[in-house]
């Protein structure tokens, strides 16, 4: 299997001219991260870049860390907290603001990625780490994708509502989650108004009832 993706990705890039290819995987740190996460996501696409590097191809491996993504709050999650009333005030937070329920790191992230991702190299040749949340506020690649989506959204909501059956989204629908500044949760609020000259957004949150503004670096695309 493993030598048939490898000569498949290699003919692609090739046929494209590329002169790099990419190999992304991607984890959420919402809890201990377990060994089984190593096969698909790490060490399946550090075999296809060695077999790319051997057919002379230049090869960047990324892990991508879904850091925005809202806290659950499961029961196990709870139960990391001394008092597990104390954590249910994070509910819907995104992960990279829940804090460390130990109190040894900075966030929940920093706490539970420690001891996963400080051994990748033991598994791995320079895996590349990124965070989305360093995506959406640092990289400029990263706010062309976003301007090009806004866009683009009528298409883009004409594309996602084949696949929504009874539920599909309205025209005027803004895909964009907005951190609310008033209680934290990300996935509560709905975007009454795009201003892509100030890159920003003003919204409701449904949560808290809370109205405000919030640039786009302040939260996410509903599927990343």
């Amino acid at each position: 299997m493993v030598d048939r993706i490898a000569s498949q990705v290699l003919e692609r890039c090739r046929s494209e001219g590329k002169e790099e290819c990419v190999l992304n995987g991607g984890l959420s740190v919402s809890g201990l991260q377990h060994i089984g996460r190593l096969r698909g996501e790490i060490i399946l696409n550090s075999v296809i870049a060695e077999k790319l590097r051997d057919a002379g191809l230049r090869v960047r491996q990324v892990l991508t860390l879904y850091t925005v993504d809202p806290w659950k709050g499961k029961d196990k999650q709870l139960e990391q907290f001394l008092n597990p009333d104390v954590g249910r005030r994070y509910i819907e937070w995104p992960l990279e603001r829940v804090p460390d329920p130990k109190g040894c790191h900075r966030s929940w992230v920093d706490h539970y990625w420690r001891d996963f991702g400080d051994y990748l190299d033991y598994f791995a040749r320079n895996v590349e780490v990124i965070t989305t949340g360093e995506m959406y506020r640092e990289h400029p690649r990263m706010r062309e994708f976003i301007v090009m989506t806004m866009r683009n959204r009528e298409r883009l909501i004409e594309v996602i509502n084949k696949y929504r059956g009874r539920n599909p989204y309205p025209r005027d629908w803004i895909p964009f989650e907005p951190i609310c500044e008033n209680c934290g949760r990300i996935g509560t609020a709905e975007v009454t108004k795009l201003d892509l000259d100030k890159y920003e957004v003003e919204y409701k949150c449904t949560y808290c009832g809370h109205v405000g503004r919030a640039k786009l670096t302040d939260g996410k695309l509903p599927w990343s």
